[in-house]
């Protein structure tokens, strides 16, 4: 029930982020939501534009907890969203150029690891452009750092024009998503009451520093400073590097850094991705020595879009899929 108590907890807790400065002083917003006392993590990355302050990011994190209260969930703000700053012009760059986010996961993987720390069991999963974020991350992870890996509908397993990325995430999968609404028995986020949540600067002693990264006196010291810019690699990074055939060289990086069990979820009627160019990519992968179970589950019925529903959403990241 979204207008439960645990609506409120969870909303409480998004307005309580924490602040991890890691490589480069570079500070990145994360939100703690469930039970942060759990065993248990479930990392968990935004495709394009996600911000955990946005309503509709309020309705799905509701969802995650109701559907598995007995884990902790981290929801990140990307790099130029909210409170969190920038990549480095360098890093940007690769990602135009080679469609690879294993450098912008190196970033990214130093605040998870820090946030690890108080747990036992680490597991990590994203949506599109999250999905590669998540693969780039554990790819900077130390082997049987996570636990099990969940990309679902991965961009960039084929090259596209920008042409292209904008008719399918925009045209088709917009009308998808307007479908999908107007199907659901869900509330929408204004209908459950959710609004904007206020985006508020950290103070300089809650500011916290990345476990296992050399700060410069500067860089223990600077104040923080809103991000500028933040549109560019919404608008011009991320799309220059998705087009890119890219998915599968940082996929086989990370890998061999999961521990138990590495799940791809294509939407079978997905406008950005064909299930049978990932099944190519996850057959060659499964020749790689030394790496546990990669199993593909195709949704039927169903396009990239169908992760904006609450409902789906929370699925994907509980539901067990050992066979």
């Amino acid at each position: 029930d979204i207008n439960s108590d645990r609506k409120e907890k969870v909303i409480e807790q998004l307005k309580n982020p924490r602040y991890i400065r890691g490589l480069g002083g570079i500070g990145i917003e994360v939100a703690i939501i469930g039970d942060p006392n759990a065993k248990e993590l479930q990392a968990v990355y935004y495709g394009w534009g996600g911000a955990f302050r946005h309503p509709n990011a309020q309705r799905e994190a509701v969802n995650m907890v109701y559907a598995n209260p007995d884990v902790a969930y981290m929801v990140m703000n990307g790099t130029g969203i909210g409170n969190s700053d920038m990549l480095p012009k360098s890093v940007q760059k690769e990602i135009r150029q080679t469609g690879s986010y294993v450098p912008a996961g190196e970033y990214y993987a130093k605040v998870l690891e820090h946030v690890a720390q108080d747990y036992d069991e680490v597991n990590v999963a994203g949506h599109s452009l999250g999905a590669r974020q998540a693969a780039g991350i554990v790819a900077n992870m130390e082997p049987g750092a996570v636990s099990e890996l969940r990309l679902h509908d991965p961009t960039g397993t084929r090259d596209m024009s920008l042409g292209g990325i904008a008719v399918g995430f925009f045209g088709k999968e917009g009308s998808e998503d307007a479908r999908y609404a107007k199907e659901s028995a869900s509330p929408t986020a204004k209908e459950a009451g959710l609004m904007p949540l206020a985006v508020e600067a950290p103070y300089l002693h809650d500011i916290e520093y990345a476990k296992g990264v050399q700060f410069s006196p500067v860089e223990l010291n600077h104040p923080f400073e809103a991000p500028k810019n933040g549109w560019i690699q919404q608008f011009l990074v991320d799309p220059s590097g998705l087009k890119r055939n890219a998915f599968e060289n940082d996929f086989r990086v990370a890998a061999p850094n999961v521990r138990n069990a590495i799940h791809v979820l294509v939407p079978e009627l997905s406008h950005l991705n064909k299930w049978e160019d990932i099944q190519t990519i996850v057959e060659r992968a499964r020749n790689i020595p030394n790496i546990p179970e990669i199993s593909q589950w195709n949704i039927l019925r169903h396009t990239h879009a169908n992760m904006n529903r609450p409902a789906s959403l929370a699925a994907i990241y509980s539901v067990d899929l050992e066979y």
